[in-house]
């Protein structure tokens, strides 16, 4: 869809509402964890923010703690219901974890779901994918494809990544993939080199939304690009308004040690568009009417957002 450069000044003004997917580490989520007052007040305050969360780190074999988390977010936000997607245990060993979808049932609805068959090993949490409905009408479905890798093996893990977004391909005639979650791709785990030479690099059609650089850890002694969102598919390229790491002790108010006890990772979040508009060049007629209108629009308009 084209539309000239007023107009879309315009659709920012009326503040059209954007889809927001986050992915999060909440390291160690347990039921003993959310049962604490504080780490339940501040994770229903992330939650809310989303409209799609893929938690990572969910150590609840009952799944206790996610039906106490999302008791309490119903309670915190009465703006519509919320249901959960949930993964088996996954893991080698005995210590294993699951992903969790937590969306807001009234704007998006689960289609369809698998856990990747990793017959090679190569993961030490297979993914566990989803295919969601979009309230959008370029994009009426997205799949999302959520992975926490190994330090230890990550770059094995996210070059497999590839061949995972080409099962979800093929399974649901799709290319319109958001890969996200906590890769562990910086820092001592994986250097600047063996990055660029990741295929999710190499090969053309993958934007790495979360900008190599930009800090996703709690402590002040590290900053490292742990969390990651990747996009592929043209409509949803054409959708990303917004991304970044989401810095909750900022905005929450919270020294270090208290945001610690909730994770050691900050959320990460893109926000998609519920429709794509791309900005046509500028005759006179549209520049002058552009001209006119930007004095008008409130001071405190986020045009990047």
């Amino acid at each position: 869809m084209h539309c000239p450069a007023a107009l879309l000044f315009l659709l920012l003004a009326s503040g059209a509402e954007a889809f927001r997917i986050c992915a999060f580490n909440a390291q160690r989520l347990t039921l003993a964890k959310v049962a604490k007052e504080h780490v339940m007040d501040t994770l229903v305050r992330i939650l809310a923010r989303c409209d799609i969360m893929v938690l990572q780190e969910v150590v609840d074999p009952s799944g206790s703690a996610i039906s106490l988390l999302l008791r309490e977010l119903k309670r915190f936000d009465g703006s519509g219901p919320y249901d959960f997607l949930s993964s088996a245990q996954l893991g080698r060993s005995t210590y294993k974890e699951k992903y969790v979808y937590i969306y807001r049932s009234h704007k998006t609805q689960v289609l369809d779901s698998y856990t990747y068959d990793d017959k090679y090993d190569r993961f030490a949490r297979e993914p566990f994918v989803a295919q969601f409905t979009l309230p959008s009408k370029v994009l009426p479905s997205l799949v999302l494809v959520p992975l926490h890798t190994t330090p230890k093996d990550v770059e094995t893990e996210l070059n497999a990544l590839y061949d995972v977004f080409l099962d979800v391909s093929q399974h649901w005639q799709s290319k319109d993939v958001i890969l996200l979650g906590d890769f562990n791709a910086d820092c001592a785990s994986l250097t600047k080199k063996r990055l660029d030479e990741l295929v999710l690099r190499t090969q053309a059609g993958f934007h790495w939304a979360i900008a190599d650089g930009e800090d996703t850890t709690v402590r002040a002694s590290t900053h490292c690009t742990y969390d990651r969102i990747v996009l592929h598919g043209e409509r949803c390229q054409s959708l990303l308004r917004a991304a970044a790491a989401f810095d909750f002790p900022r905005r929450f108010q919270l020294t270090e040690e208290k945001a610690l006890n909730i994770s050691d990772h900050y959320p990460v979040e893109v926000e998609l568009s519920r429709a794509a508009c791309r900005v046509q060049p500028l005759g006179l007629p549209a520049f002058l009417l552009l001209s006119l209108l930007l004095p008008l629009l409130p001071p405190q308009l986020d045009l990047v957002a």
